[in-house]
Parts: C-alpha cells; sequence; structure tokens
C-alpha cells in the first residue's frame, strides 16, 4: 500500500516536500523511486552509498540533505516544476512486490498588481451605455476575472470574455469588458460602483473599482484579499 502527499498547487519559488507513506509488512525495502511526468528524478537504496541520488531533470531541485526513505525535498520550484509526481516502492527478495501512486501538482505564478480597469467615460445618466474593460496582470494560470455593479454580481449577458493574453515569459493574462445600458437601480445616492475582481483557485483574490460620483470619476484603493487577509494599497 501507498499513500502520496503531494499539494496540488504551490507558488512559484516555494520549496516543498513529498512524502511517499507505504507498508510492505514483512518484506525488505530495495528502492523508492521518485518521478515527474514519467522520468526518474530521485531514488534512496538503502544498500547502495550514498542510499539517496538525484537524477538532474529540467524545473526539479532535490535537496538531498532533507531527503530520504519517506519523502523529497524540492527546492525552489518553477514553472518546469508542474506536472505527474509518482512514488514506486520496491521490495526485496523473495517478493520483489513493486507498488506505486501519483499526484498532480501545479506551479502557480500570482498577480502582483489587481486587474486594471480601462475605458469609460467621466458622467453617465440613466440611458448611457456604459462599456468598460478590465484585464488582469500576468500570472500562471491566467485570472478567471467578474464583474460587479455596486456589489451585485453581472450577469453572463453583460460580459465579453476574449482569448487568454499569453506573455513571451509563459504568463498569462485574462480580459473581460462589461457593457449595458445604465438604469435607475444602478446608481446609489447618485453614485455607480463598478468593480472588477481577479481570482485563481481559492487562494488569491484581488479587485479594483471605478466610482462614478456626481459625474466625476474617481478611483477608490485598490482591496487585496489574499488566503482570507485583507489590505488596502493605492492603485
Amino acid at each position: 500500500m501507498v499513500m502520496l502527499d503531494v499539494p496540488s498547487a504551490v507558488n512559484h519559488g516555494e520549496s516543498v516536500e513529498l512524502s511517499c507513506i507505504y507498508e510492505l509488512e514483512n518484506d525488505r525495502l530495495y528502492s523508492i523511486k521518485w518521478y515527474r511526468n514519467d522520468v526518474e528524478f530521485y531514488r534512496y537504496v538503502p544498500n547502495d552509498w550514498p542510499p539517496g541520488q538525484f537524477l538532474p531533470l529540467p524545473g526539479v531541485r532535490v535537496d538531498l540533505s532533507k531527503s530520504g526513505q519517506r519523502s523529497v525535498y524540492l527546492r525552489s520550484v518553477d514553472l518546469n516544476s508542474t506536472g505527474t509526481y509518482r512514488c514506486e516502492v520496491s521490495a526485496e527478495a523473495p517478493s520483489f512486490q513493486s507498488v506505486s501512486a501519483e499526484r498532480d501538482m501545479k506551479v502557480m505564478v500570482l498577480p502582483t498588481e489587481g486587474p486594471k480597469i480601462m475605458g469609460g467615460q467621466i458622467q453617465y445618466n440613466v440611458g448611457d451605455t456604459v462599456a468598460v474593460n478590465c484585464t488582469s496582470a500576468k500570472s500562471k494560470p491566467a485570472a478567471t476575472l467578474r464583474w460587479f455593479i455596486n456589489d451585485n454580481p453581472v450577469g453572463p449577458e453583460y460580459e465579453t470574455e476574449y482569448s487568454t493574453i499569453l506573455h513571451e515569459d509563459g504568463l498569462e493574462s485574462s480580459s473581460l469588458s462589461l457593457r449595458f445600458v445604465a438604469r435607475d437601480k444602478h446608481f446609489v445616492n447618485q453614485n455607480m460602483r463598478l468593480r472588477c475582481t481577479a481570482s485563481i483557485s481559492r487562494i488569491y483574490t484581488m479587485s479594483n473599482e471605478e466610482m462614478f460620483v456626481g459625474g466625476r470619476q474617481q478611483s477608490s484603493p485598490l482591496q487585496i484579499t489574499e488566503n482570507g487577509s485583507k489590505g488596502e494599497k493605492s492603485p
């Protein structure tokens, strides 16, 4: 029996420990081999010296001092570290049994700033057409964008999603436009707030907001939420 503990997602530049928990019953361990996308990068053989050996592989940097019989420690993961990781455990004679387990790990690059809102006009009145666009900062994977009017989510019929923007460094950006006709319900105390939120999985959310007050356009502080914590940053 083998159980593999591999995080499904990890941030670019972080170090991570992959654990392989196994039970051989009465058999003795012959070797443990680690693979990424079916290519071996680390093996632990108790009868060899040294028992732990690293086989070079792009995107994989093993810290031998922290790796061993039950785990392998990867330093400073990058985009090339993304893949399917497998632990294969083999027993000595007489059984020579071999068991394995695998898990996927994705390396993410989070945005360093909030999404940008572009377009629009200085003042909107009832009956005017509002047309604005939101573009996320570079990340991997591209962030998911959502529009809100006065904190109310916008229906998809008012949004247009564009193809993901691919950058030379391998990172990506998303772009989402918003178009609707301004109605009385869109103004609260003569104010209309448009907010665009960019999120990646459940671990990172950043927003930017534009407020139209008395015919004058004002930018609010950027609201940032990361792993459940909140802060403020000037746009």
